[in-house]
C-alpha cells in the first residue's frame, strides 16, 4: 500500500514538473516570437510589442521625462538607457527573451504595463540610480514616486488634488516617516500618500530650489543616508520633517495647484459648550413642540 502511495506521489510530482517545464518554454517561445518595434530618441531607446506608433508615443513620454527629471536633479545616466514594455506573461529576467539589439553594456529597464505613467517612472528610477550610484538604495519610496509625478511635468494631477482635499478640507493628518515606507493598497490610501509626497518634492523646490535638491542626491551619492542628508541639505532633522512639511504644506501645495481653495475648518470644530447645550435641548424642545401643534392643530 505504501508503495503504490510513494508511487503515486512520484507520477504526480513528474506530471507537475513536466507542466511547469512546457508553460516556461511557451512563455519563452512566445516572447522570442515577438515583432518588436523600436522607436530611438536622444537620450534613450525604447522597444514595444504593440507597434510602431504606441512605441513612438511611449518613447516621446520616456524622453519628455528624461529631459525634466535630468534638468531637475542636475545627472545623466553613463551608459545607453533601453526602456522595455512587456507584454502579459512575458518573462524580463530571461535574456533570451530580450529584444535583438540591445547592448549588452545598456541600462535595461524593464516596464511590465502599458502605461506612460509606469514609463516615466522607469525613466525617473534610472537617473535617480545615476545620481545616487552605488547608495540608490537609500532613496525611499516616497521621493521615487515624487519624481515620477514631477516627470509628468510641474502640473496638477488626481493624486495631488485628492491629497489637497484630505488635508485642506477633511484636516487629517499626514503620513508619517515610517508610514512613507509603504505604498497603501488601496486608492483613496494611495491619493493621499502619492500627493504628499508630491507636496513634500514641491515644498523643497519652492522653498530651496532645484540645486538643492541636486545637491540632495549628490549627498546620498556620497554615502551620507536620506534623511541624514536632508539635515544636511536642508536643515530639518528626520524627527521634524513632516511636521515642518505640515506647516508649509497648504502654500505648497495652492502654490502649485491654485484651484485648490483653502477652506475654513468644520463649523463644529468652533462650537464651544453653551452652544452644544444650546442645541441639545433646542432639538428635543422641537420635537416636543412638533407633537403639540399636531395633536392642538390636526387631531
Amino acid at each position: 500500500m505504501k508503495r503504490i502511495r510513494l508511487a503515486s506521489i512520484l507520477a504526480l510530482t513528474a506530471l507537475f514538473a513536466l507542466a511547469l517545464l512546457l508553460t516556461v518554454d511557451s512563455a519563452r517561445t512566445q516572447a522570442q516570437q515577438l515583432e518588436w518595434a523600436l522607436a530611438e530618441r536622444e537620450e534613450l531607446s525604447l522597444w514595444h510589442s504593440q507597434g510602431q506608433l504606441r512605441a513612438d508615443d511611449l518613447a516621446d513620454h520616456a524622453q519628455g521625462a528624461y529631459d525634466l527629471v535630468s534638468d531637475l536633479i542636475d545627472v545623466d545616466v553613463d551608459r545607453p538607457l533601453a526602456v522595455v514594455v512587456w507584454p502579459p506573461g512575458a518573462d524580463p529576467p530571461d535574456p533570451a527573451a530580450l529584444p535583438p539589439g540591445i547592448g549588452e553594456h545598456a541600462d535595461i529597464r524593464h516596464v511590465l504595463r502599458n502605461s506612460s505613467g509606469d514609463v516615466r517612472n522607469a525613466v525617473t528610477n534610472a537617473l535617480i540610480d545615476a545620481a545616487t550610484g552605488q547608495y540608490a538604495a537609500e532613496v525611499p519610496i516616497w521621493m521615487r514616486s515624487a519624481m515620477g509625478l514631477w516627470s509628468a511635468g510641474p502640473m496638477p494631477g488626481f493624486f495631488l488634488r485628492r491629497a489637497g482635499s484630505v488635508t485642506i478640507f477633511d484636516h487629517e493628518e499626514y503620513y508619517s516617516v515610517e508610514q512613507l515606507e509603504v505604498v497603501p493598497t488601496t486608492w483613496q490610501f494611495q491619493a493621499k500618500y502619492f500627493g504628499q509626497a508630491g507636496g513634500m518634492l514641491a515644498w523643497f523646490i519652492q522653498d530651496w530650489g532645484p540645486d538643492a535638491l541636486a545637491e540632495l542626491f549628490q549627498t546620498v551619492a556620497s554615502g551620507v543616508p536620506f534623511y541624514d542628508a536632508i539635515e544636511q541639505v536642508y536643515g530639518i532633522p528626520e524627527e521634524k520633517l513632516i511636521a515642518e512639511f505640515t506647516e508649509n504644506a497648504e502654500r505648497a501645495l495652492l502654490l502649485n495647484w491654485p484651484y485648490i481653495e483653502s477652506q475654513n475648518p468644520p463649523f463644529y470644530e468652533n462650537l464651544n459648550i453653551n452652544q452644544v447645550l444650546i442645541i441639545a435641548v433646542t432639538i428635543p424642545g422641537v420635537i416636543f413642540l412638533f407633537f403639540i401643534g399636531k395633536r392642538l392643530f390636526y387631531d
